[in-house]
């Protein structure tokens, strides 16, 4: 039996509790769109006042600046000078001398042009860093495309809550980012957000039945990344059996296999096994000669050393059960709109083939894959406990 002081914390709480609900329902919409808005601003702010520095922006800085010099030697200097007047003492120091393979890197300019063919790959991102350079340097520009994507992708998400009257729901949409390191890969310098706002718009758009410019934004994110080839050929296969948006899918896979097979052999792309030896194996000096043969043994091996890593220190494979229980406990997959299906299924699919074929254990690679099924999710709950009120 309760006392007096039970009863009236009780009852402060529960006026309290009701005043702010009263204030809070009417106002549900604008203030989800808020909360989510002023997060994306938080973090493109902390990139431009913090900005932190990875290896990869010498490669990418490269990558630019290479059509303006024959010289490997005169690249590579030019290269670390412009990467060095844009990040701290201690940040140089740590890029050109942390470990055996960035202290060889610095100081052989051979070996640090054989890394290149992992960077010319990505051609949009490339491009559009080298378009911008003129006006602020390559190394601003490569920022400066971090700081956009951030946005444009707060934009798109906003843009696909406000279609579906699930504004409400940003605070679970900024949990969303934040589980799937969404500020971990703005603060980098890679592609990954990039393509992450190609993705995200062309499932947006693609769910709108706007299928010629769902095509055309998977080949933007092919474009900055090609390794989302993976995910094209899902799509299409998903497309091709329940039938929406199939013709523009099959052309944009098609388009996009071919680009691809012309990109590996034009950009001196050493190959899909070299680039998994280096990456889950061994950081080698140069790749100069380097030929490791296949081997079914070592490929388990990167499978396996890439699913500790990513069970030990990242999120994605927590994230993504919980997105599969979610589904499994709380959708009716016949009330599911027939596009959101094939979306869904895809990237789920698409997920585990990209991890067979090459193991990314971070989760920043696995980004716009997890966003995309939690807001089809999302919506496809709001909308079924709408039908079913």
């Amino acid at each position: 039996m309760s006392n007096f002081a039970q009863r009236a914390l009780e009852g402060v709480f529960l006026t309290g509790f009701n005043a702010l609900r009263s204030i809070y329902r009417p106002l549900r919409g604008w203030i989800g769109a808020g909360i989510l808005a002023l997060f994306v601003l938080m973090t493109a702010a902390v990139i431009q006042i913090f900005p932190a520095s990875n290896w990869d922006m010498l490669a990418y800085t490269a990558a630019i600046i290479e059509p303006e010099t024959d010289d490997i030697g005169t690249l590579h200097a030019q290269t670390y000078a412009l990467v060095q007047e844009n990040v701290s003492d201690g940040e140089y120091t740590t890029l050109t001398e942390d470990r055996p393979y960035r202290i060889h890197q610095a100081r052989d300019a051979d070996a640090f042009h054989t890394m290149l063919g992992f960077y010319r790959l990505k051609v949009l991102y490339v491009e559009t860093a080298r378009l911008l350079a003129p006006i602020m340097g390559p190394v601003e520009a490569l920022r400066l495309i971090s700081i956009l994507s951030v946005v444009a992708v707060g934009c798109v998400l906003l843009a696909w809550m406000a279609r579906t009257g699930t504004l409400m729901y940003g605070p679970v949409v900024v949990a969303m980012l934040m589980l799937s390191s969404f500020g971990y890969a703005a603060q980098l310098i890679s592609p990954d957000l990039y393509a992450t706002f190609f993705l995200l718009l062309a499932a947006l758009v693609y769910v709108e039945r706007l299928d010629i410019p769902a095509a055309l934004c998977l080949a933007g994110a092919f474009l900055v990344r090609p390794d989302h080839l993976a995910f094209v050929g899902v799509f299409f296969v998903f497309a091709a059996i329940y039938g929406p948006g199939r013709w523009s899918i099959t052309g944009c896979f098609a388009a996009c296999l071919a680009i691809y097979l012309w990109l590996t052999r034009g950009s001196d792309h050493p190959g899909w096994w070299i680039h998994m030896w280096f990456t889950h194996i061994e950081y080698v000096p140069t790749l100069d000669g380097f030929d490791p043969p296949f081997s079914i043994g070592t490929y388990v091996e990167m499978l396996v050393r890439s699913t500790v890593r990513a069970l030990m220190g990242f999120t994605w494979i927590a994230v993504l059960f919980a997105l599969a229980m979610f589904f499994a406990r709380c959708i009716t997959p016949g009330k599911m709109d027939q596009r959101s299906k094939v979306l869904l299924y895809a990237v789920f699919t698409s997920i585990w083939a990209k991890y067979l074929v090459f193991p990314h254990y971070e989760t920043r690679f696995y980004l716009p894959y997890l966003l995309i099924m939690g807001m089809i999710l999302l919506v496809s709950w709001h909308h079924q406990q709408t039908s079913d009120a």
